[in-house]
This record gives structure tokens, sequence and C-alpha cells, in this order.
């Protein structure tokens, strides 16, 4: 059967479980799976999200055919504005194409009344044929008129470069230097699709979007200013977790967006510096404190790129310093050591694996406690147990500094785009002077009170994902060993009450056999055995959990511990 389009259309593209987006069908891409199905498929850019799927050619629709009835009024999403403001720029990149066609369909819908009663059909090829000659006589006029234009203006034209070319060399680096253009020169260079399918492919942390139904989210300085972007576009289709990546200029959760999965049909992009402007707070005051952050992994590397986006001062340290070269380009300072992070700012973040990676970096050789003296802040966003927080704390204090502990809620893509849920307790103070980092990094911030009640909630929180998550990979396997198609299972799941952007990604993670670590398994199975310990300590039984950890613990044991929690799955038919 012949395919009803070809590479360069624009449409408008429907995953299931999610609205129409505009797109635009492209060459395919050889590290991109094939759907198994027979049905026809196309290889679809989606805008705005720079994300790619294959898509059945039934859920394709021309795009300017169906514009009034695809485009939506109400309950927008993130990241749609940005997809169709993406696609009507590269129409009107090729105006005389899209008025040829408007020309003709006007002509034959004109005649068609002729042509279906049988009568005068020769009447309607004269006045086609006609219509076709005007058109090619105006565009020979039209060429010809700006012929002439382009001769008599050369001189002009020669003299206007002489005297561009004689203004202050000064004064053009400072205008191509301008951190303002710099951000729209980025901004440009991420809205369209690649040229071509030999773009270079990236496995990085991401873009993105990645950031997500995002709430419309404020720099007093210069610095600030670079960061004319952010929350205020939804999630492109930020959904799926995985995308491709083309260049190193693009990089984007929401159920009402074309999933982003880990899956065959969309390769995950994590470029870290994503240059997606829409990634980046636009409605952000930067603190002019200096703020340090300990770590670069899955979840520091999105924090750090939002801080400084936002116009903050930022200086870094990690492990492996190797890491932290990309954050230097972009602005960020590096020191050495914990303690020199520390000594150097007035407010110093962590965010690391474990407890006993947390314990090294602030009471091992140059550590962090070796830094803060009267005055300094340190805040621990790690989730760890309990009893740590609060011997960090008291080391904190004794030395006279403050301290807050802010574990977050959330994976590696809401941290990548500012949409990560931060629960504080601890010193009120501090808490407020990281207003503005916390609004950089996250869409909701929460103060819970004294030191050790953050922790709780994080792992009552964690709790109820590994738990569910658990109970979806053995609905996956049910579903699989009782003979039905576990695609049909995860589209059902995401349009009754059980829908979520859990649901919808991880299920085409387990679908499609792909576990990039967003959440590695091994840090959902730590925070179980932390949860069923604070169970126990205030006599509370937890069944499910229980059950739910012994469920990774296995995962773990099967070697899919660095693997993401989807990887729970193998656990169930192993």
């Amino acid at each position: 059967m012949a395919s009803k389009f070809k590479v360069g259309d624009l449409v408008w593209a429907k995953m299931k479980g999610f609205c129409a987006w505009p797109a635009k069908i492209i060459e395919p891409m050889s590290e991109v799976k094939r759907p198994t199905s027979k049905k026809t498929h196309h290889f679809v850019f989606f805008f705005g999200s720079e994300n790619y799927a294959w898509v059945q050619e039934d859920s394709i629709y021309n795009y300017q055919d169906n514009k009034s009835k695809y485009t939506l009024t109400s309950r927008i999403p993130r990241g749609y504005n940005v997809a169709i403001e993406a696609i009507e720029d590269v129409i009107k990149a090729m105006p005389s194409q899209i008025a040829k066609k408007k020309i003709l369909s006007n002509s034959i819908k004109k005649y068609v009344p002729l042509a279906s009663n049988g009568k005068d059909s020769s009447k309607v090829d004269k006045v086609l044929h006609r219509d076709k000659h005007e058109s090619s006589a105006a565009q020979f006029k039209k060429k010809s008129v700006a012929r002439l234009n382009i001769r008599n203006s050369r001189s002009d034209n020669i003299r206007l470069q002489t005297k561009e070319k004689s203004k202050s060399p000064e004064k053009e680096t400072k205008d191509e230097s301008s951190p303002l253009k710099s951000s729209l020169k980025r901004l440009s260079s991420s809205n369209y699709a690649p040229k071509n399918k030999k773009s270079k492919m990236v496995v990085r942390v991401a873009a993105p979007q990645t950031k997500t139904d995002i709430p419309s989210r404020k720099s007093v300085s210069k610095k600030a200013n670079l960061s004319l972007n952010r929350k205020n576009s939804p999630l492109k289709p930020k959904a799926h977790q995985n995308s491709i990546k083309l260049t190193e200029n693009n990089v984007y959760e929401s159920t009402q967006l074309p999933v982003k999965s880990v899956s065959s049909a969309t390769q995950i992009e994590e470029t870290l510096l994503s240059r997606s402007i829409s990634s980046v707070n636009t409605n952000v005051y930067p603190t002019k404190l200096k703020i340090g952050f300990l770590g670069l992994g899955i979840m520091g590397q999105g924090m750090v790129m939002n801080l400084i986006r936002s116009g903050h001062e930022v200086t870094v340290w990690n492990r492996t310093s190797t890491k932290c070269r990309d954050f230097i380009k972009e602005g960020a300072l590096k020191k050495n050591t914990p303690a020199d992070v520390v000594h150097a700012c007035d407010i110093t973040i962590s965010c690391i694996s474990d407890t006993a990676a947390v314990k090294d970096v602030v009471f091992g050789n140059c550590g962090v406690i070796q830094g803060i003296s009267s005055g300094k802040g340190y805040v621990e966003m790690s989730t760890i147990d309990e009893e740590t927080i609060k011997d960090v704390r008291e080391a904190v204090v004794l030395r006279g500094g403050r301290f807050l502990e802010a574990p977050v809620c959330g994976s590696r893509v809401p941290a990548l785009e500012g949409q990560l849920v931060i629960l504080a307790s601890g010193d009120r103070k501090l808490y407020e002077d990281c207003h503005s980092s916390f609004e950089a990094m996250g869409k909701r911030s929460f103060f819970l009170g004294e030191t050790g009640m953050a922790t709780r909630m994080k792992l009552v929180v964690n709790m109820m994902l590994g738990s569910m998550m658990a109970s979806l990979a053995e609905t996956m396997a049910l579903a699989q060993k009782a003979g039905l198609e576990q695609e049909d299972v995860a589209t059902i799941l995401s349009l009754g009450p059980l829908a979520s952007t859990t649901v919808c990604y991880k299920s085409q993670a387990i679908m499609n056999n792909k576990h990039d670590p967003h959440f590695p398994l091994q840090h959902q199975q730590k925070d179980l055995r932390l949860a069923l310990d604070l169970g126990d300590r205030v006599e509370q039984p937890l069944y499910v959990a229980a059950a739910a950890n012994e469920l990774y613990k296995k995962a773990r044991r099967l070697g899919y511990g660095e693997s993401d929690i989807s990887a729970v799955y193998r656990a169930t038919s192993a």
C-alpha cells in the first residue's frame, strides 16, 4: 500500500494516550529500531520536545488540513505552544510551497461541483491551466522586478558593507559575546529538526525540552539575564525519558504529552548541557550569595545547570573532576576539595548517592567540616538515614555553621527540567536564604520543621514509589504469561484512574527492555530499607513495602543495581 506521507511532510502525530502533537516526517535513524508491527510507520520528529519516535501512519495527520481540528485552546500541556511556534516558523520559511498548495487546493475545491456533475469537465481543465499560467506569469514578473532591484541596489550594498566594516571592532566583539544574544542563538538552534540522519548521537545526562506540565514560575544582575527561558513552557513531549541528541546545542514528565519512553522507538537523550532555553526559569531572582555544589551525579548535573542558567554564582566539586569541565564552560567555578568549596561559598549544597559517601565528604580528609566557619550554610540534599543527618547537623552547628536538610522527590528528568519537589527541615533562616536556589532547581519546596522531618517525608514518598513500581512489574509479567499484549495493558493503565507519568514511562521501559538509569534501582532499594527501619522504630508494620523490598533485592542480585528501577521487572521473571 502506498504511503500517505513522505519525508519532510509537516504533520500532527498522535501517540497512544496523548494529544496530537506538531511534528515532521524525517529520515529514519539507524540507531533507532524499527517497530516489529507490520503496519506502516513513519519516523517522526516532535517539535518543541526535539524527541523522535516511530508512529503508525493511522495516527498521523496532515498539519495544514487538520490544524483547526487538533489545535488546543484549553488545558494546553507543557511545551505545546513552543511546538506550535516552531512548526509555524518552519512553514514561514517555505512560503512559496505552502502558497502553491493553497492556490491549487482552492482551485480544485472551486470547480469540484462541475466535475462531480460530469459536465464541463473540460472547463475545469481549462480553468486550472489558466490559473497555473497566471501564477507562473506573476512569478516571472516578480522575479524580474527582484533582479532589477538587485542591480539598482548593488552599489548601495557595496557602500553599506564598506561602512559596516569601518565600525569599531570593540563594539562588534561586545555584541557577539552578549549573554542575551548567545541565549537567543541557542534558542534558535534548538527549534528545528536535524538536517540529516547522520546527526551526532550523544548518550550522556539530559534535554530537553528535558523539562516538564510545569507551572509557570525573576534577574537583577546581567548574569541572570542569561537565563531568559525556563519553566514557562510545558514539558516538551517531554514525555519520553529517552530522546536523541542532534547536536551539542540541543536538548526535555506530563501525562498529556507523547511519552518520553526508554524504548527502541525513542532513544534517551542525556546531554547535560542541553541548550534548551525553554528549560530556564525566567522568574528567578538569583541571590547574591555564593553557592557551592558537591556531587555531579545523575541528579546533581541537572540541578547545577539550572542554578547556573538562572544566574547564580556556582562553585562545583566532584570526586571525578572531569565531570566539572562542562559546567566550567557554562560559567561555574571549580575547587579541588569539599573544604575549599565551603570556604569559598556562603551556602554549600551536597547531593551524593548514599550514607557512606556523605560521611566521607563531610567528615573525611579536606571534608566539609574543615571548611565550616561561623555563618556558613550547609544544605544536605542526599537521601540518607535520619541518624546520619543528625550527626552531620551537630558537627556543622558545633563549628558555628547553619544546617538544612533538603532531600528531593524526582529523578533525572525533573532534575534537568527544574521540576523537583524539595523537602526541607532544619534552620528556617537558611531555608529562606536558599529560596532562589530552590526555585531554580524545583517547582515547589516545603519547610517541614526540625531536622529529620524532611528525611522521614522523603522515605514515605519513596516507599510508595518503590511499592508501586514493584506492582507494575508484576502486572506486566502476569499479562505476558496470560497471553495479553503488554502494550495494550500500558495503554489501558494510562487512560484509567492509575494514569501517571511513572506508569507511562516505566511501562514503556519494561516493554522495550530499556533500563537507562533515571533513578537507579539500588537507590530505590536503599530507600525501601530505610523506610522499613523507620517503620521498626515507630512500630508500624509495612507488609507491602517489605515484600517489594525483597523483589528489589533479587533484582540487585541479578546485576540490575545500577539500572533504572524499571529493571525490577527482570526479577519477576527470573
